[in-house]
This record gives structure tokens, sequence and C-alpha cells, in this order.
């Protein structure tokens, strides 16, 4: 278990203040990370995509204060040094893309789906960095499109769950699709639908058995715009009976846009982040404080044996939307969204103790 003081300590390379870590100093909201070659013992990792507001007015609060929102198809290496962790590009993919499925894999970084400014993707890449240059080669391409989805590695295979097929979509997707990759030819299998359709929840796999965290569903409301009500359930999936069922215990908040994929360490998954909703909830009535309070600093961790949860820190800054490897025995967090349309260029390192 990692304490709090532990935590913060962890965290000071890249705390408020500190020189940023990856090269856009906007920062970005839903990158993709994986670990370099899937050795999370090695300690470099590669991090791409992701969007955000670079010409946002300082303090803007509406989207024409904010600006046309940008997406990035650049592929950087993040490596320790001797004054911590460096990043420098190394490569570009073929499309632009933000809020993407993806992995950490023997063979490279796999990316499924996504999003950029002409809408929703169902492109699927996989990279991989030899130590002097990024290959980047297609996989069979989704089913639909997919942004905003759940994702986990389990067995050479890599699972996508729920998401939002477009973006005026007013309904969730409640759909799971497998993709073997020890048999990429066969491409993508629809599996047993999520019982309950949802978008930005986290995922992670333990003991042979996929779960799938909080998130939020969509309805359209009286003027038929997307509407969402923010969840703190937990499914398990079986892959050998194609099966879902609840999971043992309940979040102790509601959390959409955490840390995924879920980082595992021991027999717990850290539950990291994330946007608790109490902010959006009060602007459905009607009291939208006057000043946003920032997204969840919470680390949480949840034990699915027993069905049990345990705040074991925080994180010097609360941040949703963003991306989780675990390097060099450490997890490592991205960049990501610490206000509406507010980025934070900072990596955050936790170490489990």
């Amino acid at each position: 278990m990692i304490s709090l003081a532990v935590a913060l300590a962890a965290s000071a390379e890249s705390a408020p203040g500190a020189a940023p870590v990856i090269q856009d100093p906007v920062g970005r909201a839903g990158m993709a990370a994986a670990a370099c070659s899937g050795d999370s013992e090695q300690g470099a990792f590669l991090i791409a995509g992701g969007a955000n507001f670079p010409n946002a007015k300082p303090g803007a609060k509406s989207a024409e204060e904010r600006g046309a929102k940008a997406y990035y198809a650049d592929v950087e290496l993040v490596e320790p040094g001797e004054e911590g962790l460096q990043a420098r590009v190394v490569g570009k993919l073929p499309k632009a893309f933000a809020y993407a499925a993806f992995a950490s894999t023997a063979q490279g970084m796999l990316i499924a789906g996504g999003c950029n400014e002409n809408g929703h993707l169902k492109e699927v890449t996989r990279s991989r960095w030899d130590g002097k240059q990024l290959a980047t080669e297609a996989l069979p391409e989704l089913p639909r499109t997919i942004a905003n989805a759940a994702f986990a590695l389990l067995d050479n295979k890599f699972y996508i769950i729920g998401g939002q097929e477009k973006p005026d979509s007013v309904t969730c997707l409640n759909s799971c699709y497998v993709l073997d990759l020890d048999d990429i030819d066969a491409g993508w299998k629809e599996l047993a639908t999520l019982p309950e359709a949802r978008i930005l929840a986290a995922a992670g796999a333990l003991d042979g058995m996929i779960y799938v965290v909080g998130g939020c569903s969509l309805h359209a409301d009286a003027k038929g715009q997307e509407e969402r009500t923010y969840l703190n359930d937990i499914w398990c999936y079986d892959p050998v009976s194609n099966t879902w069922a609840k999971a043992a215990g309940e979040m102790p908040e509601s959390l959409v846009g955490m840390a995924n994929p879920l980082p595992v360490v021991g027999r717990k998954f850290y539950i990291i982040g994330g946007d608790p909703g109490n902010y959006y909830r009060a602007s459905l009535r009607g009291e939208t404080p006057e000043q946003h309070p920032g997204q969840s600093r919470a680390i949480y961790t949840y034990t699915p044996s027993t069905g049990s949860w345990e705040k074991v820190g925080e994180l010097p800054e609360g941040i949703a939307t963003f991306p989780a490897v675990i390097s060099g025995g450490c997890i490592r967090t991205v960049s990501g969204e610490i206000f509406p349309g507010v980025r934070t260029p900072r990596i955050h390192t936790i170490t489990p103790q």
C-alpha cells in the first residue's frame, strides 16, 4: 500500500511549478501511453495523441473563449534520466486522435478508435520503438467507430467495452469487442454485451477476469441534448463463460475519466483521479458554483476478492481523462484535464509500497 506521504513525495519531480515533462506545455487530455515493447521494468514508455485548446484565453470558461480543440498525432518517448523523466518526439501516427483505447503489448503500443476533429474513429494501429526508430502498422479496424471506451488487455487479448459511437450520440454503447493478438487475421469479435451501457469508465484485468469501474450513462434531456448519469458500480466479465456479473463492492464515489487502464499492483486495482460529477450535477439543478473545484485527487485501491475499497493517497493536482502506465516498477499518470478545458503537462509518479 502507498501512504499519503509517500504518494506525494513520489510525485515531487512533477509537482505544480516544476518544468513540464511532456513536450506540449499546454498539456493534453485523452492521450495514450504504453511501456516500451510491453516491458514495464524497462522504465521507458511511449505517449501519443491527445487534445487541448492551444488558443484558449486565460481563465476561459466558455467554448468561445477556449477556441477550437486541437488533436495531435505525435508520439513521444519518455525515459528516466539524471534530472527525472525526459520526453522527446520520436515519430508520428497516421491520424491525430484523443480518447482512444490503448494497451502495452510485447509487440508495441496498441491504439484503437478515439476521435478527432472529423469525428469518431475505427482505425487500429500498433507502434513499436526499437531504440532507434518508431515503426507503425495498421491492424484490423474496429467494427464501428468508438471513443471514450473502457479497455483492458488479458492473455494477449485486447478488450474494448462501451464508449460512444458518434460525437452527437445521446446514448452509450454496451458493446464488448475483443482482438486476439495471437490471431490478428481473425479480426475483432463481438462478445456478450455489458448489462449497463457507459462511457468514460475504467477497466483492468485480474485473475482471468475483466473489471469495469464507474463511468457514466447518457440520455437525451428535454431539449434532445446529451445528459449524463454518473455511476459507481462495478461489472466483471468472465471470458471463459462469456458472461457479465456485478462485482463485489461499490465505489466510494461516482467517477468518470479515471486513469486508464486500471493499474494492477499485487491483487489490487488502483483507481486514480477522475471527475466525481459534483459540479455537473449542481449545474443540472441550476446551482453551479462560481468556480469549478477541479477534478479528483484521490487514489483508491479496490480488491475484487473482498469488494473492499481504501483511499491510500492523493495526487498533487486533480486530473481526469488521462492514461496510466506501469513503468520502472511505478505507476505513471500522463497529462490530463485539471479543469474543464484546462490541461496539465505533468507526469505524476506513484510508487506502491
